[in-house]
């Protein structure tokens, strides 16, 4: 819906705050999968809770937005370009 991203944006804060690769991944899955769902990304956070590292974690976060993007290349042009 028209303003969620921003809405999701404002209730993580900003990303400069995370100070550890943990702190990183977990604002990245609250991100791509917030809460009424954008369906941008697949869903990754039970992954990301049960992931027993944060290696995990980033590699996890890291094949999502992969994902996404290869997903929206293939979409035809509109409002929103992806390089």
């Amino acid at each position: 819906s028209p303003g969620q991203l921003d809405a999701v944006l404002s209730d993580l804060g900003p990303l400069c705050e995370m100070q550890t690769a943990d702190d990183v991944a977990f604002w990245i899955g609250a991100l791509i999968n917030p809460l009424p769902a954008l369906g941008a990304a697949r869903e990754i956070r039970a992954f990301l809770l049960e992931a027993s590292s944060p290696a995990l974690r980033v590699e996890c976060v890291r094949r999502a937005l992969e994902e996404s993007i290869g997903r929206m290349r293939e979409q035809p042009p509109g409002p929103i370009e992806v390089e």
